[in-house]
């Protein structure tokens, strides 16, 4: 390997580590302080870079903040249900989400965190960002609906349970639940809130012998 090759590799690897660091400090911040309240300058302090490698590296805070949303989404969002979900289906495959989610708020609660503010962000009036997020939680519903509608040849959903239906009312408890674990998270339990819904869509959707066994 050549000297000029190795110098290759080595900025490639100094210029990955830093948009790592520069992305996480983003989503720290944003779920602190808000979107507004974050700016180019407090993201490189904290990543420990200054202010003019934030702007040549993403131009603007917005750039910074839809590569951090791809970024997050590739681990938290719709891009991630094919790994997640393998051959799951019908409930199990809305059982499946819960328990990723569950190891993530274990393993990465920060970013998790950082995800679902930003989710709620989307909420403001802030175009790129708003049309983004919805179409986000578009593809997840679709996707996973799909994966659920499946459970109806394998036998994994209950006779009579919409997909479509149950699906909607899964995400609209996991965002329900994110947006109270993030405004008060002393007095809100997210795992026991997971376990809770987890038994609900047995209750709900699971068949008859699944909740004959106590599942």
């Amino acid at each position: 390997m050549t000297d000029s090759v190795r110098s290759g590799n080595r900025q490639e690897e100094r210029s990955g580590l830093s948009t790592r660091r520069l992305l996480k400090s983003t989503a720290q911040l944003i779920a602190e302080v808000g979107y507004d309240r974050t700016t180019l300058t407090e993201i490189g302090k904290r990543a420990g870079y200054s202010h003019g490698l934030v702007s040549r590296r993403f131009g603007s805070k917005s750039a910074l903040v839809e590569t951090l949303i791809e970024k997050l989404s590739e681990r938290f969002g719709h891009e991630q249900l094919p790994g997640t979900l393998l051959h799951a289906t019908g409930v199990d495959a809305l059982l499946a989400v819960l328990d990723e989610i569950q190891k993530d708020s274990a393993n990465s609660p920060e970013s998790l965190r950082g995800f679902y503010a930003l989710l709620f962000e989307g909420l403001k009036p802030i175009p790129e960002l708003h049309t983004f997020v919805a179409d986000l939680h578009a593809r997840y519903v679709a996707g996973l609906t799909r994966q659920v509608a499946a459970g109806r040849q394998t036998g994994r959903l209950r006779q009579g349970v919409d997909p479509a239906e149950i699906t909607e009312l899964t995400v609209n408890a996991l965002r329900g639940l994110a947006y109270r674990w993030l405004l008060d998270e002393d007095r809100v339990d997210f795992n026991c809130g997971l376990d809770s819904l987890a038994r609900q869509l047995v209750h709900l959707a699971a068949p008859p012998e699944d909740r004959r066994d106590g599942r």
